[in-house]
């Protein structure tokens, strides 16, 4: 394809590379948006237009101006990235939550996780594997003796507050929590890719000194504060477990092998410490009705779904009671868009990175560990110099 200046021919890359570069993330489908489309119809494009575009898709630019052997060894390095955390079971996702893992993110966060490992002597995490072999009480009780984590505190507080005091005393505890975000152009604004991050769901990237946990948050609408909260005890189980039970194969497909019995303990413990046992038992032989389930939900910050499931795994209900009594599904509620006051640079990036990477990735640059560049990638993805330079201005830097 040929690249033009104006009207002139300044240049003519090579067209496997340039659908090499935009099949990096599959599941977006670039290839087919129009301008590549047209341009490959035509054999030309824009220059200028080739940029406006990068900016939106969140690529460099540069690479579609590699030669097919350099753009062979650029995604040899991303896929051995990828290899080296998926191969050997180290990713895990919890099930039902959405039918998408963006490669995009789970590129950004092993990036994430590399750099800091490769370059700080951390001790391992407690954590990982802490729960294997011990009874379902105990497991309980490891688990919030651990994080301290005070029940009743947690309740008294509204939705949101709450799960901020979980994910504050979880990262205390060194294990790194990622939350999707769509602003600041941390991830593309491009309305055909955003059923991607729609279907994305939660996720951990195992390593046994700095897990990571990924919260959808903001670009799943399905993510209601409730789900979020239950996600992250479930992920949780899923580290202190070692209950990795997503494996990634060659083509990046999950699979599931047979665990017997893991992934409802996962289930199990979640539910647990969310929702006592003591509190369903008190109504074994009541009438459970839609209200009730409304106030379970409420009070103990589950979703009604959650609390119907709970109910039938611990037979208070039976699972045909269950069916009769679930909600419809949760549609998000239409709100008209408004201009919004923009987060500052540093707010955007420390929720998408996280706070154990955030506090990382500030000491690399404060101590020149990290290169501009490299800490441009880290931070967004991409090279952006200006943002970046606001980036540095607000950490005094």
């Amino acid at each position: 394809m040929q690249i033009k200046v104006g009207k002139q021919i300044a240049v003519e890359i090579y067209d496997e590379v340039i659908r090499g570069v935009l099949n990096i993330y599959p599941e977006e489908e670039l290839a087919k948006r129009p301008f590549f489309d047209d341009g490959f119809r035509v054999g030309h494009i824009s220059y200028k237009n080739l940029l406006d575009e990068c900016d939106l898709i969140l690529i460099s630019w540069q690479m579609f101006f590699l030669t097919p052997e350099n753009l062979k060894k650029q995604l040899g390095h991303i896929n051995q990235l990828r290899k080296y955390k998926f191969s050997k079971k180290f990713f895990a996702k919890r099930k039902g939550a959405g039918d998408v893992t963006s490669k995009r993110i789970v590129d950004r966060l092993v990036r994430l996780q590399n750099y800091i490992t490769e370059n700080y002597s951390i001790p391992k995490n407690k954590f990982c594997g802490a729960l294997i072999g011990k009874p379902h009480s105990e497991c309980v009780d490891s688990f919030l003796d651990f994080f301290n984590i005070n029940l009743d505190e947690f309740r008294s507080k509204a939705s949101e507050n709450a799960l901020n005091y979980l994910i504050d005393k979880i990262q205390i505890k060194g294990i790194n929590i990622s939350r999707g975000v769509w602003k600041g152009g941390i991830l593309p604004e491009v309305k055909s890719v955003n059923s991607v991050y729609k279907n994305t769901s939660g996720f951990v990237i195992k390593d046994d000194r700095i897990p990571f946990v990924f919260l959808p948050d903001e670009i799943n609408p399905d993510e209601v504060m409730a789900r979020r909260i239950y996600t992250l005890i479930y992920l949780l189980m899923c580290i202190g477990l070692n209950g990795y039970d997503f494996s990634i194969d060659s083509d990046f497909e999950a699979s599931e092998p047979k665990v017997l019995g893991l992934e409802a303990k996962k289930h199990d413990l979640t539910a647990a410490i969310l929702l006592p046992e003591t509190e369903t038992e008190k109504i074994k032989n009541s009438s459970v009705t839609s209200p009730l389930i409304s106030q379970l939900a409420l009070k103990y910050k589950i979703t009604p779904r959650a609390v119907l499931f709970t109910l039938a795994r611990r037979k208070i209900i039976t699972w045909e009671e269950r069916e009769n009594l679930l909600p419809p599904p949760y549609q998000p509620r239409k709100v008209p868009s408004s201009p919004r006051k923009q987060p500052r640079v540093t707010t955007i990036v420390k929720k998408f990175c996280g706070s154990q990477a955030f506090n990382y990735i500030n000491d690399g640059i404060g101590r020149g560990i990290l290169q501009n560049i490299e800490a441009q990638y880290l931070i967004f993805g991409r090279v952006r110099k200006e943002q970046y330079g606001e980036y540095r201005s607000q950490i005094g830097l």
